[in-house]
């Protein structure tokens, strides 16, 4: 290398070990696609979700109606109302909550008898606004901010027909602002309806985390296996007679009980840690049944996923990656990292379609108190068609190495 500069020598250097890297980056395409895959669907997740809240007009939720106020005011309002923005009658407020339960409607509006005060005028704090668990908080902002000021609107007719020469002068004058100090609709969630409690960021939030945390047992699963074959256990037990699908069904029966200890831990840190730190505290008094088939199918669908990827990985840091990457995606678009409600509903819809949506909305519904054999049990059975489809297809590769089955 005489007469080349030490810095073109240096440089050179430079440039062959970067591609050098270059070349062993192109040997990881598991590593390439988070990389590139996982930044793309963030983008498209948050680019949707945060869609409604950078536009002018939000749609209105789907709404229901009770009307308790027999009043020709309260009885004409509410027609006029459905008139022009669309909604569905219902007897009583039981039918209304079914209703909202059954995501019939979006939202609940319960006109309290009685609707006028003592002054003759109609007041918003006689309405009742519930919302089901996953409306969009900014359409249910909306929809308490018409409501009131639909009625103030009907205060200000009622004063313009006492008003005479002067009524066109109050009408062109109303602005929802000058009288919003004048009461809102009480707004309250179908879980609080349902429970009696107040809706807390931890009862909404444990749920999601739960199933978050049950799908990164892939990381564990992978050590295990991978280290498993390179060892060569995997061909010391097929000459012991033990057979691929004996393999996978150790290994599910372990890992399922490391979820659920892992499982009890994050529930224990809700229950009583949070409210020593001054969180709210993790409400238990949930439906067990439910709560168990839910936890078993889960766990089920997370360890068969860990397992495929695991069986399908060349080595534990393809496994990592690809495993790791996978869940947080998965979380992204089921609605862990940001919560569905805020999603819009069309992605609302696709993360439904996703095994940690299926198992999100299971969790929740539990969490919420309002599970039902109609949204529990498609939803158990999707999770453990995805675990059989799993294990199946992470039987195939441990065959060849664990003998034939």
């Amino acid at each position: 290398m005489h007469g080349t500069p030490p810095i073109v020598h240096a440089l050179r250097q430079v440039a062959r070990l970067a591609a050098k890297e270059w070349r062993l980056l192109l040997r990881n395409p598991h590593g390439l696609a988070v990389l590139f895959l996982m930044p793309a669907i963030f983008v498209l997740v948050m680019s949707f979700t945060l869609k409604n809240t950078l536009i002018a007009r939000i749609d209105l939720p789907k709404a229901g109606w009770v009307l308790e106020d027999t009043g020709q005011i309260a009885a004409q309002w509410t027609r006029e109302w459905l008139q022009r923005n669309g909604g569905e009658r219902f007897a009583s407020r039981a039918q209304l909550q079914a209703a909202l339960k059954a995501r019939q409607v979006e939202a609940g509006v319960v006109v309290r008898a009685p609707l006028l005060g003592e002054d003759g005028r109609p007041r918003p704090q006689q309405l009742e606004l519930w919302l089901g668990n996953l409306v969009q908080p900014a359409a249910a902002a909306r929809l308490r901010s018409e409501l009131t000021f639909s009625l103030l609107q009907v205060q200000l007719k009622m004063a313009a027909a006492q008003a005479g020469p002067f009524a066109s002068v109050l009408l062109d004058s109303a602005q929802p602002e000058q009288l919003s100090a004048q009461g809102a609709p009480a707004v309250r969630y179908l879980y609080e309806i349902e429970s009696g409690r107040t809706m807390t960021a931890v009862q909404q939030s444990v749920p999601a985390w739960l199933v978050f945390g049950m799908f990164f047992v892939v990381i564990p699963i992978a050590g295990v296996l991978i280290q498993e074959r390179n060892e060569g256990t995997l061909a010391r037990l097929a000459t012991m007679g033990v057979h691929a699908q004996a393999i996978l069904g150790g290994k599910l029966l372990a890992f399922m009980a490391l979820n659920w200890v892992q499982l009890a831990f994050m529930i224990v840190v809700g229950r009583w840690v949070v409210p020593l730190l001054g969180g709210d505290a993790l409400h238990l008094d949930v439906s067990a049944g439910w709560f168990l088939a839910m936890v078993f199918a889960t766990s089920a669908a997370a360890v068969g996923l860990a397992l495929l990827i695991a069986a399908r990985s060349t080595s534990f840091d393809h496994a990592a990656a690809l495993g790791g990457g996978l869940n947080v995606v998965l979380g992204a678009i089921a609605g862990v990292m940001v919560p569905r409600m805020l999603m819009p509903p069309g992605l609302q819809r696709v993360s439904e379609w996703s095994p940690m949506g299926w198992a999100l909305d299971g969790m929740q519904s539990v969490f919420l108190g309002d599970p039902t054999p109609a949204l529990m049990l498609p939803r158990i059975g999707l999770l453990l068609c995805f675990a059989l489809l799993c294990l199946a297809a992470a039987w195939w590769p441990l065959r060849h190495r664990a003998g034939p089955a």
